[in-house]
């Protein structure tokens, strides 16, 4: 049985590392870069290297790419 694209998605949350999933939870949230640095007392530069890995290990190209799965995942009750 071949993984959805959906299911790959959520598999793939489980390879982030602590700091990605940070990154990645806040984005989920709603939030975007700069607001995330403020929240996590990080630099910009830091929560764009931790994006380039979460999208990458996520096979997403962009916030709305990964919002759009993550609110798919919410709908089916799949939470993060």
């Amino acid at each position: 049985l071949s993984l959805t694209i959906l299911d790959e998605f959520a598999e793939n949350i489980k390879t982030l590392s602590p700091a990605e999933r940070s990154v990645f939870v806040l984005y989920a949230q709603d939030h975007n870069a700069k607001e995330i640095a403020e929240i996590l007392c990080l630099s910009i530069n830091t929560i764009k290297t931790h994006t380039k890995r979460v999208y990458t290990k996520l096979n997403v190209t962009s916030r709305e790419e990964l919002l759009l799965y993550v609110n798919m995942l919410n709908e089916i009750g799949n939470k993060i």
